[in-house]
């Protein structure tokens, strides 16, 4: 079963996550156990249409709505964590630089995306508290939570930094 919980639209990519739960089978064991996990769907503007990539990359997740509907054990007290996502420092046209997600408190009620000198604030589009954003340029961002008031009750920053490629020794060198 998938369900989506959250979206992110930007000018040329979104992204739609994707709760998942999947069955997992313990040998000998009669009892079926469940996994969350979140698919990352990401899409490109064509003309006047969105349409999807062809690869979605997928990660585990950190709270299951369903057995444990109340928790915000996962969130350790803050209003917004992240859970990782995907990043490409050079992405072609309509591709998301950066994917990003997680989950907030029930405060929450906006995120607001702090790029390249610009805020782009926006209702909190959620479903169990899970928020996803993606970004179109590899640069520093912020991502704030906000309250109904629009005060900051925390804040993710990024992008993550990729260490420079070492050449390894007689790789790539002409004999």
């Amino acid at each position: 079963m998938s369900v989506p919980v959250a979206f992110w639209k930007a000018t040329s990519c979104a992204v739609v996550l994707f709760l998942k739960y999947s069955r997992v089978y313990f040998p000998g064991d009669d009892d079926v156990t469940f996994h969350t996990s979140v698919t990352m769907g990401t899409f490109y503007r064509e003309a006047d249409r969105w349409a999807p990539h062809k690869w979605w990359g997928g990660k585990g997740w950190s709270h299951d709505p369903i057995a444990d509907p109340g928790s915000l054990r996962d969130l350790d007290g803050q209003a917004i964590t992240g859970d990782g996502g995907s990043g490409n420092p050079n992405p072609q046209p309509g591709f998301p630089a950066s994917v990003l997600t997680g989950r907030v408190s029930p405060a929450v009620t906006h995120l607001a995306l702090v790029q390249n000198g610009r805020e782009e604030r926006r209702e909190l589009q959620s479903r169990f508290g899970a928020w996803v954003v993606c970004t179109e340029k590899w640069s520093p961002y912020q991502i704030n939570a906000l309250d109904e008031t629009g005060a900051v009750l925390g804040c993710i920053t990024g992008p993550p930094r990729i260490p420079p490629m070492t050449p390894i020794p007689g790789v790539g060198e002409r004999q």
